[in-house]
């Protein structure tokens, strides 16, 4: 059974496309209430899904030796379909979960296709996603899912 929005309201996107090392790369962030959906792509194409999802350590498993809380989240990433053995795609996984996660507890589903790796496009992937998700600026309500992410 899928999961309704509150209100039946359509999911919200936004997508811009920007040259990453001389790649158009196009980007693509849907908010479907309790997971971001990033779409990463160089070809029009999505070669992989990976989610990844963040929790906040058991009360019982946050103490360290001194009995004081680590607050530390364990991150999980996992390949959904594709190149297992593409390492990189898990980096961007990761590094969106944890964006995500210093702004809302909603978990990442991650589509991506690139022509190909290194460090400094995967920086440059990085400043474009920090640059447009909006960081979380006021609390929300009870009733509310977490709070917007996605800039107008």
């Amino acid at each position: 059974m899928a999961h309704r929005r509150s209100g039946g309201s359509p999911p919200q996107s936004f997508q811009w496309t920007a040259q990453v090392l001389g790649q158009k790369t196009d980007f693509v962030i849907t908010d479907f209430g309790s997971e971001l959906f990033f779409v990463i792509t160089q070809s029009a194409k999505i070669g992989s899904f990976v989610q990844a999802t963040a929790s906040e350590p058991k009360q019982e498993d946050a103490l360290d030796e001194s009995g004081l809380s680590k607050g530390e989240r364990t991150h999980d990433v996992q390949v959904l379909f594709g190149d297992r053995r593409a390492e990189h795609y898990r980096s961007y996984a990761r590094a969106l979960i944890e964006l995500v996660a210093s702004r809302c507890s909603k978990s990442v589903l991650l589509g991506i296709h690139l022509k190909e790796h290194s460090m400094e496009g995967f920086r440059v992937i990085l400043k474009e996603l920090r640059e447009r998700i909006a960081p979380v600026t006021t609390v929300p309500d009870e009733d509310d899912d977490d709070a917007e992410l996605l800039e107008r």
